[in-house]
């Protein structure tokens, strides 16, 4: 049997068109299917980085306002009244006050010291101071208690001039308080 060209012809098409379609239907076909997953895995794991960035970004924040956070935290714990009791606090409070007083040149007259009140989280230690002194040295007073370095409060000043003139010595009730992290002691009452 012999075939004719025509037939040749045929048959060579037919077997390209077979070799085309075996070469598309099992390389290109599972190629472009593999470069379509990688391409879309790639996609889900360049979002998945950016959450993971956010995060690593929002940990980092977070710390530095944490940080910031116990930095202004130590700084204001400094600023409360020494002392792992209250007496000691109360002292401290004293010593304080008899120092400012000594160098603005205001005369103590009475002291006493209040019972220790817990006031949002803190104890308040308060001391009621009666002096004596001009305008001047009492301004001089309040304002050493005021640059003390410790968190104090004036919630009471009282001020009783009996011949108001320039110079003239002034009777002063006042009470200064300060404030510690320290529990209420039992049995302290002042």
């Amino acid at each position: 049997m012999t075939i004719s060209s025509r037939e040749r012809k045929f048959l060579v098409a037919a077997g390209v068109v077979l070799v085309a379609f075996l070469i598309i239907n099992y390389a290109v076909v599972p190629a472009i299917s593999s470069q379509i997953q990688v391409r879309s895995e790639y996609r889900e794991q360049l979002e998945a980085l950016e959450r993971f960035q956010l995060v690593v970004e929002s940990k980092r924040r977070y710390e530095k306002k944490f940080a910031e956070a116990e930095a202004l935290f130590n700084h204001l714990q400094q600023r409360l009244l020494s002392g792992e009791k209250l007496t000691l606090a109360a002292a401290d409070l004293q010593t304080m006050l008899h120092k400012a007083a000594g160098e603005s040149g205001v005369t103590i007259v009475s002291e006493s010291i209040h019972a220790p009140k817990k006031t949002e989280g803190f104890t308040q230690v308060a001391v009621e101071l009666s002096l004596n002194a001009d305008l001047k040295k009492l301004r001089d007073f309040l304002y050493k208690v005021e640059s003390a370095g410790k968190l104090l409060t004036v919630p009471k000043l009282q001020i009783n001039a009996s011949f108001p003139r320039p110079g003239a010595e002034l009777q002063v009730t006042l009470v200064v308080s300060g404030y510690t992290m320290g529990l209420e002691e039992k049995g302290s009452g002042a």
